[in-house]
């Protein structure tokens, strides 16, 4: 990259978001978790494969329940990531998981990842069934996709939403 080029601002698109990874993990790790809509964990390292939290109303009304949300950028993505998010689930207390993933993943890879995540499971919310665990691209939050939850508690805006030119 010539040195007179300078990357600034938030990524609108795929390549924004891998030259943000390859510039910075941890704010892309921000960046993405922002986008779905979640808060960013405080913790850097030893987080435990959360690298956030969507937080919404549980049954009751009156308790906070959360999906965990962890963000891999690179293109190594396997079934450990999957395997390893669903015991970060079991251990967060919260009720569902999202993995968030920048490339997207072949069609027998990306089969094989929903199968493992289907294997966790449903949740029942508010008498509506929902996904223990679930996956998106980062293509897929440009496009304004959003992880199947109740209704998120906190955020009214994407950070693309927020920005006004």
């Amino acid at each position: 990259m010539p040195a007179s080029h300078r990357i600034e601002g938030i990524p609108r698109n795929v390549e924004g978001a891998q030259q943000l990874w390859e510039r910075d993990k941890y704010h892309f790790q921000k960046w993405a978790v922002e986008l779905a809509e979640g808060f960013v964990t405080n913790r850097r390292t030893a987080d435990g494969g959360i690298d956030g939290r969507i937080y919404f109303d549980g049954d009751k009304g009156d308790n906070l329940e959360s999906m965990i949300l962890e963000m891999k950028g690179g293109r190594s993505v396997g079934q450990n990531d999957v395997r390893g998010l669903r015991d970060a689930l079991a251990d967060s207390g919260a009720l569902m998981a999202g993995l968030i993933i920048l490339h997207p993943l072949g069609q027998t890879k990306e089969r094989n990842f929903k199968r493992d995540m289907d294997r966790a499971g449903r949740v029942s919310i508010r008498g509506r069934e929902f996904p223990k665990m679930q996956l998106m691209t980062v293509e897929e939050l440009l496009e304004s996709k959003r992880f199947d939850t109740p209704p998120l508690l906190g955020r009214q805006q994407t950070p693309q939403q927020q920005l006004v030119f």
